[in-house]
């Protein structure tokens, strides 16, 4: 038993000396000793991923590793006391020695390229210790379909379901997904939206093809995706017999105006049996009724009859009992007057006093166009906002409420008051962007028309961000401004 423990000990003091592990290498220094402070520090290196280490700490002993990344890693190191009663204590320090970090046992981080130190000394106690240091590789975000049930027989329906997965901590502000199916094979219904984005998300659907279909969501109010999880499902119904493909690719958006491409998966949904097939309907057998004075009446059809008469010299007169056709009924389609384009003649006042100006700046990321009414509501002036939605307005003095438009934003309105010769100014405004039909109201029609023209060019109302095409992007911008309504307060 002696020989054991000595054996043991042997081996511990064997490995203070070396390491080992096997992956990829991370970088080779040489070994020194410094005296800071009370304590000895011990320099050493560590080379090799997901290699281990074996070291000794104490009150008087500490050791500092010295790693060297040649590129931005996430990694931890992690600590397991062998011998004694040490909790061990981790200090990430820079080049400099400065710390960044600690941990007690362990200490996971991502940091850039450079050098770096992890410095290991006891919380409490001292002994011989396990250290470790290993790679975490990151899972990237991705967005996957499933089916329940993964069979049915013709006529029957399943639930599709899209995922989001590996959603990073910075979350989504919205997302586009096209998903493919076989039309002649499976019918699709009943897309219901789930509350991965948060309440009452903007949501803009397009199905222009047979064979695809476009689902968009932004998350309103500031929400995002930030967890992994359902988006969205939907219903398929089976055709006919074979194996059916599904599949929903995404792109995503952190709010930056930029879509990024995620990796996908698709699923497969088997389709068995026949479609029923109908039973013909008979016709029903004519009933023939005779009478006393030789007329006989023969009924055909319920929705019609023929009256069959006898003589007695043998001759047969049929009447025939014409059926009314229903008088149809037309339903006149109201006719949508074109919306009236007015020609504002300016208002020429008749005081001799000089004329005052109007300043300021709208923001919108649309071409802004600036206006002032006076108080019978008459368009005195207007002009087109430079490019960085400054503005100035001339007219005679007088007070006047001030408009601002832009293309698929709400306006913004405000009083001016004008004096002669002087120059008034009106804050810095933003225009919120989503009020596409013009109603002073952002909603669910707006998204919708965004639907019905995704990936086009018009209508330019619908285009928020002015890129030429309507996309999940301008949903974004109409989700942030979900629900608000018009004009806007310019004061």
């Amino acid at each position: 038993m002696k020989s054991k423990r000595l054996l043991q000990i042997f081996v511990l003091l064997a490995l203070v000396f070396s390491s080992f592990g096997n992956s990829q290498h991370v970088s080779a220094g040489s070994t020194s000793v410094s005296l800071p402070d009370d304590a000895m520090i011990i320099n050493r290196d560590l080379n090799i991923w997901n290699g281990t280490y074996i070291g000794f700490v104490s009150a008087s002993i500490h050791e500092k590793w010295h790693l060297e990344l040649t590129e931005s890693h996430n990694f931890v190191v992690s600590i397991s006391t062998v011998t004694g009663d040490l909790v061990p204590l981790l200090i990430l320090q820079d080049a400099n020695g400065l710390e960044i970090a600690r941990g007690v046992s362990s200490l996971t981080t991502t940091q850039p390229a450079g050098d770096y130190y992890i410095q290991t000394q006891p919380e409490t106690g001292s002994g011989f210790y396990i250290l470790t240091l290993r790679q975490i590789v990151n899972v990237l975000p991705s967005v996957s379909t499933s089916v329940t049930p993964t069979s049915l027989n013709v006529g029957e329906s399943a639930v599709v379901t899209v995922s989001l997965n590996n959603v990073p901590a910075e979350g989504y502000t919205s997302a586009e997904f096209t998903c493919t199916y076989d039309p002649n094979l499976l019918a699709v219904s009943d897309l219901v939206i789930g509350g991965l984005f948060g309440l009452d998300p903007a949501v803009a659907v397009n199905d222009p093809q047979t064979d695809s279909f476009i689902v968009a969501i932004a998350g309103s109010s500031g929400n995002k995706a930030t967890t992994s999880g359902t988006v969205f499902t939907f219903s398929v119904t089976g055709l006919q017999a074979g194996q059916a493909a599904i599949e929903c690719t995404a792109r995503v958006s952190k709010g930056d105006n930029v879509l990024t491409d995620l990796p996908s998966t698709g699923t497969s949904l088997t389709v068995v049996g026949v479609a029923p097939t109908s039973t013909p309907v008979e016709s029903p057998t004519p009933v023939v009724t005779s009478t006393p004075d030789g007329s006989v009446t023969a009924t055909s059809t319920p929705d019609g009859s023929a009256t069959v008469t006898s003589t007695p010299d043998g001759s047969v007169t049929a009447t025939s009992t014409p059926i009314e056709s229903p008088t149809p009924t037309f339903t006149a389609t109201p006719e949508v007057s074109p919306t009236p384009t007015f020609t504002f003649t300016p208002v020429v006042s008749p005081t001799p006093l000089p004329d005052g100006s109007l300043t300021g700046q709208v923001l919108a990321g649309k071409p802004v166009l600036v206006g002032l009414f006076d108080v019978n509501d008459v368009l005195v002036i207007s002009v087109d906002a430079n490019l960085d939605g400054t503005f100035s307005l001339t007219a005679p003095a007088g007070t006047y409420t001030v408009v601002a438009v832009a293309d698929g934003y709400l306006s913004a309105q405000g009083s001016a008051t004008l004096t002669p010769g002087g120059t008034s100014a009106k804050p810095v405004i933003s225009l919120l962007a989503g009020d596409i039909d013009g109603d002073d109201v952002i909603d669910q029609f707006d998204a919708m028309t965004i639907g019905m023209s995704y990936n086009a060019a018009t209508p330019t109302a619908a285009d928020l961000n002015n890129d030429n095409v309507i996309n999940v992007l301008d949903l974004e911008l109409l989700a942030r401004n979900y629900r608000e309504t018009g004009p806007t307060a310019w004061e």
